[in-house]
Formats: C-alpha cells, sequence, structure tokens
C-alpha cells in the first residue's frame, strides 16, 4: 500500500449503506405474490380467506396459499392442472366481488363478466380499472418502479410490476422461469432471453420466478406454468438445484443467476411460506455464503405478533440469510427510500 504524508492523507471512503444501494438501483427487489395483491388490489389477506372458502378448508387458522392448493388439489381435484384452473378462477371471481363492492359501475361489472373465461387474472383486472395508479395503494409499487433498477424477481403470476413500469415510462421485457416442463413446450419463447438483450434502467427485467397467469402478448391461459402448492414448491426447489449452472440445461437464465449475486430486497414475504423457502433455498442461500450482508427484508407484523417474533426473526436473519430488518410496512419503506 502507499505511504501517505500526515497533511496529504485522505479519509478512507465508507462503504455504501444498502439503502444506499438500493436508491441507486444496486439491488435485485424480490416481490411477492402477497405484495403484488396488497399494492395493485384489495389485499392478499382477503384474497386467501375467499380462497379458502371456496376449497372448503375446514381449520380457522389459515396458511398460506400453497398449503390451501395443496389441501384442494388432494380433497377436490382429478388433477394438478384442474387445481391451478380453479385457483385462477378464484382470483378472477374475488377481484370482481371486491370491484363491485368497491363502486365500479354496473355498466362496467356487465360488460366484463362474459369475459373472465377468455382472459387471464391481469387482463381481467385491466378491464375492472385495476390497478389504480392514482390510489395511495399502489405509491410503494409505483416507487420501486421509479427507481433505477435492470430487474425486478417476482413470485406473482400477474403482471402488475409490468404495469408499474410501463406507467413510469419504462419498456419491460417479461419472461418466466422453466422450472418446469419439457424445453419444446408452446410457452418456450416466454423462457428464452434474446442474446443481444441487456438489462437497463429503461429496458428492465421482470423474471416471474412461478409462472404466469396468461402469456403477456397473446393473452393464451398459462395455468400449467404456475408453480402453486406446496408440491410445487418443492419440484421448483430441487429442479433449480439441478445442471445449476451448465449453460444448455440450467433453467435459471445466467442474468438472473448474476443479478442474484447483488444484495436482494425481499417485500412481502411471510418467512415461513412456501414460496420464501423454495426462493431462499434454491437461490438466495446459493449466492450469498461470502457475503457479510445480502440487502434488506421488509417485515410487516402486528404489534402482538412482532413482540412474539422479533427476537427469533432477528436471530434468525442476521445469523441464517444476512439480512438486515427493516420492520414496517411496504408503505412505510417505500417512504423510507424516498425519505
Amino acid at each position: 500500500m502507499p505511504i501517505w504524508d500526515d497533511e496529504s492523507a485522505g479519509t478512507a471512503s465508507q462503504p455504501q449503506s444498502i439503502t444506499q444501494r438500493v436508491r441507486a438501483g444496486n439491488a435485485l427487489p424480490i416481490l411477492s405474490h402477497s405484495a403484488l395483491f396488497d399494492l395493485a388490489l384489495f389485499g392478499h389477506e382477503a384474497f386467501k380467506r375467499y380462497y379458502a372458502e371456496r376449497v372448503g378448508y375446514p381449520y380457522a387458522i389459515l396458511p398460506d396459499v400453497g398449503q390451501l392448493a395443496n389441501y384442494d388439489r388432494y380433497t377436490n381435484r382429478s388433477s394438478d392442472i384442474a387445481c391451478k384452473e380453479f385457483y385462477l378462477e378464484c382470483l378472477k371471481n374475488h377481484i370482481y366481488r371486491e370491484a363491485k363492492a368497491h363502486g365500479v359501475e354496473e355498466d362496467i361489472l356487465a360488460e366484463v363478466r362474459p369475459q373472465a373465461d377468455r382472459v387471464g387474472v391481469t387482463a381481467f383486472a385491466h378491464l375492472l380499472g385495476y390497478p389504480r395508479f392514482d390510489q395511495a395503494q399502489t405509491f410503494p409499487l409505483l416507487m420501486l418502479a421509479n427507481l433505477p433498477f435492470k430487474t425486478y424477481l417476482t413470485i406473482s403470476a400477474t403482471t402488475f410490476v409490468e404495469d408499474a413500469l410501463r406507467k413510469a415510462g419504462k419498456e419491460p421485457l417479461t419472461k418466466m422461469c422453466r422450472w418446469r416442463g419439457p424445453i419444446d413446450a408452446p410457452e418456450k419463447d416466454l423462457w428464452l432471453i434474446p442474446d443481444n438483450y441487456r438489462p437497463s434502467e429503461k429496458q428492465p427485467l421482470v423474471y416471474h420466478l412461478c409462472g404466469l397467469d396468461a402469456h403477456p402478448q397473446s393473452g393464451a391461459p398459462l395455468p400449467g406454468s404456475l408453480a402453486l402448492s406446496v408440491d410445487d414448491h418443492l419440484e421448483l426447489l430441487v429442479n433449480l438445484a439441478q445442471d445449476r449452472g451448465k449453460e444448455s440445461a440450467d433453467r435459471l437464465p445466467a442474468l438472473v443467476r448474476g443479478a442474484l449475486f447483488d444484495d436482494v430486497v425481499l417485500l412481502g414475504f411471510s418467512l415461513d411460506s412456501w414460496a420464501f423457502r423454495g426462493l431462499y433455498y434454491s437461490l438466495i442461500r446459493q449466492t450469498g455464503q461470502e457475503r457479510d450482508r445480502r440487502g434488506v427484508c421488509a417485515i410487516q407484523l402486528s404489534p402482538d405478533e412482532r413482540e412474539k417474533q422479533q427476537k427469533y426473526l432477528q436471530g434468525y436473519l442476521d445469523r441464517e440469510a444476512r439480512f438486515d430488518i427493516f420492520w414496517g410496512d411496504l408503505y412505510d419503506y417505500a417512504r423510507a427510500l424516498k425519505e
């Protein structure tokens, strides 16, 4: 190292904080399905209660959606695809009911109702006027869309992240993971990223880890692409671990694996959900073993639950995952980034 004269010695530069790196776009935001439902629609807990009622779940304490889907698959459905089709139907019916309760005009409801079988969940929400980016609830989603991220990862099958990015004047590229299925399946165009494409602030990549409700161009339904149930998430975990790093066989593109080496911002995850477990053990844990800090995890708990779980979660995320914790909801986190 050089020898500094006392009078010319500079002050050592301080490393950027995780918040500074996130503001600069040097991180990978990962949004859960529940986060997108909270920000773009009517709240994930309300949908979970509705889904539990429709599948006839008999217990008062509701598990996550993956466990509800597993219950439906082995109690009510004849096949895996029937379970996923019913789940998408529940999403559309819930959106319709809530839109009606929130004052959408009757003539719009009457016009939209016959189209439910012909469009995907995202397109159905669009017909009803959602997401509504003029409402306060969408502020965190718009805040994230306006930050200079090059890649977004989501567990959601909807394309509401892309809606927010287009609202911010950007041109997102939508792709999804080939976590299951033959390499020559009809939806293979959604797996392949063009060789000459490089994610940028103006043309970011939005990568759907657990499938899409419908093809973003043709509108064709894609229920088979969904990683929905507990069984699906276990299969996803195993398949993403196989052939990892092998260019021709890896189920995750190199662009996405590379983005996972940046700081990650986990938004809207329950740490005991199967979606989080599949994501963490198959992807995040694999790429952060040699780093002191991996990013930030925003945790939203009621006051009672926070008092019970704070010590455990703090210890788990500090020792095991090496995440900083932001205690607060998505609105608090978005405001903190803005300020």
